[in-house]
């Protein structure tokens, strides 16, 4: 019995290391990300383009939607100028025919857009917003939610969008 609880005792903190991440994939779009531990689900859409997340004061909102005003690359200078315009100080700024990355700061707060583009003039997006005080637990995060938020499996003609989820 002293052998069976030493092991469980030892196994714990390596299970509580190895928090899994949550994988999400949207139907009505057709995409994937990964939801990083200790985000919590407080809204899903009611029309089922994407849900948001929070751990604590960060925000994790993923959704996506049919380009209405352009070409992905409109969207995506529609969107940096808001930022811009609502006075976020876009340190990183990249972007190429399928997908694009804005990061940068408002005060105290950090802000990570990632945007890619889906089948049909679609594209889905993930936004992370937090203060700085969790910037050495969120940024952490922010590569592997970059490289998980993929097109579905069958979407094929998303020119230059990341590898298919699986």
């Amino acid at each position: 019995m002293q052998r069976l609880l030493f092991l469980f005792l030892l196994l714990l903190p390596a299970a509580a290391l190895a928090a899994q991440w949550e994988p999400y994939l949207n139907a009505r779009y057709g995409f994937a990300v990964e939801i990083p531990p200790g985000f919590t689900l407080v809204q899903e859409a009611d029309n089922g383009d994407g849900r948001t997340y929070r751990n604590g004061e960060a925000e994790l909102r993923v959704w996506a939607h049919y380009l209405t005003a352009g070409p992905f690359e409109e969207e995506v200078a529609d969107r940096r100028t808001t930022y811009q315009q609502e006075g976020w100080d876009l340190s990183y700024d990249r972007q190429t025919a399928g997908w694009a990355s804005l990061s940068g700061t408002l005060v105290d707060s950090i802000l990570y857009h990632r945007v890619i583009a889906l089948c049909d003039d679609a594209v889905a997006t993930f936004v992370l917003d937090y203060p700085q005080s969790m910037k050495a637990e969120i940024s952490p995060l922010v590569g592997r939610l970059v490289k998980s938020l993929h097109p579905a499996e069958g979407c094929t003609n998303a020119q230059g969008a990341a590898p298919a989820a699986q």
